[in-house]
């Protein structure tokens, strides 16, 4: 009988020949074939190949079992017990097919039996395969694999994994889910390995592409961020007594979106792999560039690492993107930025290294840019407490820190009240009260003047809606508009939401806007500025005559008043200048039919000035300091300011 026939219910006729799949017939010396009436070799690979949970329920059967079907399996060869069944079975080829690779070894690895299948996996003739062995089969770099898999599966009666690649005839290396399992005689001796092995070599090019586009730039093909990051990591974790010596030089083309702009994002990324191709020639080979932002880049040095090195490759790369590109004929020029930082003054931290370079590359920008600067390990005190206001600053909006004060605008003969202008204030548990002038521009820089001005708007309108209510009528409620505001796509819808909250009659709410507000999208603001005039919202000009002060813009825009900034009333007694101003503003805004109202009145003498220039209101500490919303309220209950029935 076949000893090394292979398990698997496959109905066959008893006269039928056997799959042959043995290497060759071996003596009784060798280590799987057993004398009469021991348990046969197959049956010792039965019982491990079945320990891999290739087969079914059924296919599992007992040796005994098997034994009783034809006698087919390897039974001893005296073994005649009846068959069980009329038609019996064989565990053979056709049962195992489905395995890319199964086969016995004995203790030195050397193959005893493999199936057709693995055969036709592996590309190899038998005649091959009886002169070697399954180490033989395993590429040297993945040899000690192999070995610890083998030195595992001596010691453990469960089958042990490892994924290794193996040598197949004119192909390269293909993966494979290597899993060995022991075989051992009925004395329980240790006699040789049950080997199965899964083609993993199609998940196995997948993983590597997507290991590949995980450390890649799509656009270049240099390393990305992730992928420098993880050489750095290498380079420490291999050095020697971690004296790992690196350099980064973080490299940002200066003012890049200009080509985007001009040219489509088309040109900006030929432009960007062109600065590539540039960059990868000025390096050693033993460097590595990366691309890591949309114009940055990052070169990895371990030979430019002292001072001198690497500020001359530093200019080596500079020099490279400052000659001409050319793109559809046309010569375009570009500019960059490098901040160098190295192991030697941060140490073997991959992340203060990479932010070494990005704070020099900042130094860098901050300069004026096409320049290099080195990393300096010196803190800014003033960056530090921003950072910390910054947080305090989300914390105040949570906790409800902010309110506003109101500050009365008035007619210049009358000292009437006509309106209030609401300012913002932020009252900090720690700090006392945080000027606007520290706390508007954070506000801006982190995204939150938007919710706070939507806030200050909506505040404002309920509070005079208040007033009205309470028989203290007055024309109308001033509030600022930040130029983020301004811009905000949702910021009309925003308004009219406001009066139908609060019921406040749109002539009566007057927004005030900078100049450079408008004239940072002109035809936006047009448009925006006619919406909601249409709708009866006035607007003010405020700090007029420090920006863009002229008649262009304000026969342009729907415009109702003009606010004259403080700067021109503080010396206005002493400053013929400022007098000559202040009269020509105030003539314009008769010609135009403005408004005019001077900010930061402070004394009877500058009133009685403006009221001979011709300024027709006021507003300043002369009537009255920005005062919380019930103690102006007192203020105008007590009459100590009097509010302007007649107001216009």
């Amino acid at each position: 009988m076949n000893d090394r026939a292979m398990p698997g219910p496959v109905p066959v006729n008893a006269d039928a020949p056997r799959p042959d799949s043995r290497l060759a017939t071996p003596s009784l010396s060798a280590p799987l074939v057993e004398r009469a009436g021991s348990a046969s070799a197959v049956s010792s690979l039965v019982r491990a190949i079945t320990r891999f949970g290739l087969f079914s329920a059924r296919e599992r059967a007992d040796t005994s079992s098997l034994r009783r079907q034809g006698g087919r399996i390897g039974g001893s060869p005296d073994d005649d017990a009846p068959a069980a069944s009329p038609e019996p079975y064989v565990l053979g080829e056709h049962t195992v097919a489905g395995i890319d690779f199964l086969a016995q070894v004995d203790n030195q690895l050397r193959f005893t039996y493999i199936s057709d299948a693995g055969l036709r996996f592996m590309g190899f003739h038998r005649a091959f395969l009886e002169a070697t062995s399954l180490s033989a089969l395993v590429p040297d770099a993945d040899a000690a694999l192999l070995a610890d898999a083998i030195s595992h599966a001596r010691e453990s009666d469960e089958p042990v994994g490892v994924t290794l690649r193996m040598n197949k005839s004119l192909t390269y290396p293909g993966w494979v889910n290597l899993r060995v399992a022991q075989i051992r005689n009925a004395e329980g001796d240790l006699v040789g390995f049950a080997i199965s092995a899964s083609d993993i070599s199609a998940w196995a090019l997948r993983q590597e592409r997507l290991r590949f586009e995980a450390e890649h730039d799509a656009l270049t093909g240099l390393d990305n961020l992730v992928s420098i990051q993880r050489r750095l990591q290498r380079a420490f974790a291999e050095a020697p007594r971690g004296d790992a010596r690196v350099a980064l030089l973080s490299i940002d083309l200066d003012a890049f979106q200009r080509i985007n702009n001009a040219l489509g994002y088309e040109a900006g990324d030929t432009m960007l792999k062109l600065t590539a191709e540039r960059l990868s020639k000025c390096i050693d080979p033993e460097d590595v560039v990366a691309r890591t932002g949309s114009d940055e880049f990052i070169v990895m040095t371990r030979r430019s690492v002292d001072a001198r090195s690497s500020e001359a490759l530093a200019r080596r790369l500079l020099a490279a993107i400052s000659q001409p590109y050319s793109y559809e004929g046309q010569s375009l020029h570009l500019a960059a930025s490098v901040g160098i930082a190295s192991s030697d003054q941060i140490g073997n931290d991959e992340r203060q290294l990479l932010r070494g370079a990005d704070q020099a590359l900042y130094r860098a920008k901050r300069m004026g840019g096409n320049t290099l600067m080195f990393f300096t390990d010196q803190r800014d005190p003033e960056a530090a407490d921003k950072l910390k206001l910054e947080a305090e600053l989300y914390d105040g909006v949570r906790n409800g820190e902010f309110s506003l004060h109101y500050q009365p605008i008035a007619d210049i003969h009358s000292c009437g009240i006509v309106g209030v202008e609401a300012l913002m204030r932020w009252h900090h548990p720690t700090r006392g009260l945080v000027p606007p002038s520290t706390f508007i521009p954070l506000a801006e820089s982190v995204g939150l003047i938007s919710y706070l001005g939507g806030w200050a708007l909506k505040t404002a309108c309920m509070q005079l809606a208040l007033w009205d209510s309470q028989g203290m009528r007055l024309e109308y409620m001033a509030v600022n508009v930040s130029a983020h505001q301004f811009r905000d796509s949702g910021f009309a819808a925003t308004v009219r939401e406001t009066l139908l909250l609060t019921g406040v009659d749109p002539s009566r709410l007057v927004l005030e806007i900078t100049e450079s507000v408008l004239m940072h999208d002109p035809q936006h603001a047009r448009t925006l500025l006619e919406e909601l005039a249409d709708i009866g919202i006035r607007f003010a000009v405020d700090d007029f005559g420090t920006g863009y002060s002229s008649l262009a813009y304000l026969q342009r825009f729907p415009l109702t008043e003009l606010k004259i900034d403080r700067s021109f009333i503080e010396n206005l007694s002493e400053s013929r200048n400022d007098q000559a101003i202040v009269t020509a503003v105030a003539a314009l805004a008769k010609t135009l039919n403005l408004r005019l109202v001077a900010e930061g009145v402070e004394t009877e003498a500058q009133r009685n000035l403006l009221i001979e220039l011709g300024c027709g209101h006021i507003q300043g500490w002369l009537l009255c300091k920005a005062l919380p919303a019930n103690e102006l309220a007192d203020k105008f209950k007590s009459r100590e300011l009097a509010i302007d029935v007649h107001g216009k």
